[in-house]
């Protein structure tokens, strides 16, 4: 779910960037200068995008060799592609106290790099190719890709979304202590939290999660863009750049963050605005942009490496497959298995902790969705694909949907994700979201903080499943 100030936009996508943010432009352009000025520019490998004196990137190689390696040893990965385990002499970064946040994207930038409105659910994505059959071009995933092993219980199992970096709204004027309440009263304990730039970072780690208290825990879902990177003033990104640009800001993130339990990086990637339409249902990796795909790539991967680079004991389960979900299953494969839509293999891949999807009402059942591809159960596929942990970290209905249509979603879909805990090793789920805000009346309660009919099945639902789950 976005939250945009653009039109162009399903209604089922998250928030990418608060469109009332202020940023402080002079302060911004202060730290552009910092991170590009001086030095020895005949010096400057054109491979490497070190944006601060405590943050160096290294090569983002194009090889298949070239993975997010989840057992990388070093605090902060050197900048000598031949020695990526090698530690930056110089470096301090891992251990300062008070990280340098890398240049930021200012809000009109990040607000401008929007998501497409291809629609998820009952087959209806933009097709240029028909519904031919899934099987002529789909790239067998391996069994597991995992590099480190799942965790049984990284954080809460019931969640929902919210936007507290959002200016101007009801996440923000809703004094934490209040929004606790409101969670952990309907028994839900994890808090799915956006950021884009360093200030965000801040505000979750400085304020929200004190803020919220210890019966919530927050889940940070932090997107780089690779079009809003300032160093490129306007120019495409490439899988290069999108890596660099990533890697800063993940670095930054895993220092204010340190032990949190899960974190996300990026959002409905497969949906971006600068896509070429997805074709027929997404089943196969060719369905996908072959142009901007290797972007996307380079973003996941350098948010992986940047974050692990800093957290060398892997205490944060990581998610990087930033999906919309439906039956997108080759955004995921290609991925995973480092293939890219024109079909060529050997491509780097990511290598996340956990796996995460998206499903709203629109879609019908999870476990039995009908696509114009074929019918599958999209949390068995995912599994039997990968046997990674599960996590829907946006799950909810759609705006045409009645008040008593959402509470019989929320009955039957509950129960479902509860049971799938046993059977496909879902961990977790966010609902999509616990206020109505201005992108419409999605919350299980008003943007007055006033529970809605949703927000009491919800709660029944929880306290009917504690039986069979941890909450």
């Amino acid at each position: 779910m976005n939250h945009l100030n653009i039109t162009s936009v399903r209604p089922n996508q998250f928030i990418r960037y608060p469109k009332y943010i202020p940023i402080v432009f002079a302060t911004l352009f202060a730290l552009l200068l910092t991170a590009c000025g001086g030095g020895d520019g005949s010096n400057t490998n054109s491979s490497l995008a070190a944006a601060t004196p405590g943050i160096v990137v290294p090569a983002s190689s194009t090889s298949a060799n070239s993975t997010s390696n989840s057992n990388t040893s070093n605090p902060i990965a050197s900048a000598t592609p031949s020695a990526p385990s090698a530690a930056s002499a110089t470096d301090t970064s891992s251990t300062s106290s008070t990280p340098n946040a890398p240049p930021s994207a200012s809000a009109s930038d990040a607000a401008s790099a929007s998501h497409g409105s291809n629609s998820h659910g009952s087959g209806s994505s933009t097709s240029s190719s028909g519904s031919g059959s899934s099987s002529s071009s789909t790239t067998t995933p391996p069994a597991s890709s995992s590099s480190t092993s799942p965790a049984a219980w990284v954080a809460p199992f019931f969640g929902t979304n919210g936007h507290f970096v959002a200016t101007n709204s009801v996440y923000s004027s809703t004094p934490l202590a209040t929004q606790a309440s409101h969670l952990t009263t309907a028994g839900i304990h994890v808090y799915r939290q956006d950021a884009y730039i360093p200030d965000h970072i801040d505000a979750i780690a400085d304020k929200l999660i004190p803020g919220l208290g210890p019966n919530v825990t927050v889940l940070p879902m932090i997107e780089a863009n690779p079009w809003v990177d300032p160093s490129l003033n306007g120019k495409q990104p490439t899988e290069e750049t999108a890596y660099a640009y990533a890697y800063q800001l993940s670095v930054y993130a895993a220092q204010k963050l340190a032990g949190i339990p899960m974190v996300e990086f990026g959002n409905e990637y497969d949906l971006d605005s600068h896509n070429a339409p997805i074709r027929g249902d997404g089943v196969n990796v060719s369905d996908f942009d072959n142009s901007t795909f290797p972007i996307w790539r380079g973003a996941l991967r350098g948010a992986l490496d940047g974050w692990r680079s800093v957290d060398t004991q892997h205490k944060t389960k990581l998610i990087a497959n930033a999906t919309a979900g439906w039956l997108y299953f080759g955004f995921l494969d290609g991925l995973m298995t480092g293939t890219q839509p024109d079909g060529t293999t050997g491509h780097p891949k990511i290598t996340p902790d956990v796996i995460q999807w998206h499903w709203y009402s629109d879609g019908g059942d999870i476990e039995n969705a009908v696509g114009l591809t074929g019918t599958y159960n999209v949390l068995a596929r995912l599994k039997a694909s990968y046997n990674l942990p599960i996590v829907i970290t946006e799950v909810g209905v759609n705006l045409s949907n009645t008040e008593a249509q959402a509470q019989a979603y929320i009955t039957k879909t509950i129960a479902e994700l509860v049971a799938a805990r046993t059977t496909y090793n879902v961990i977790g789920f966010n609902w999509y979201e616990l206020y109505d805000d201005s992108t419409g009346a999605y919350g299980l309660m008003t943007n007055s903080g006033q529970p809605k009919p949703r927000y009491t099945t919800m709660q029944t639902a929880i306290t009917n499943a504690t039986t069979t789950t941890k909450n």
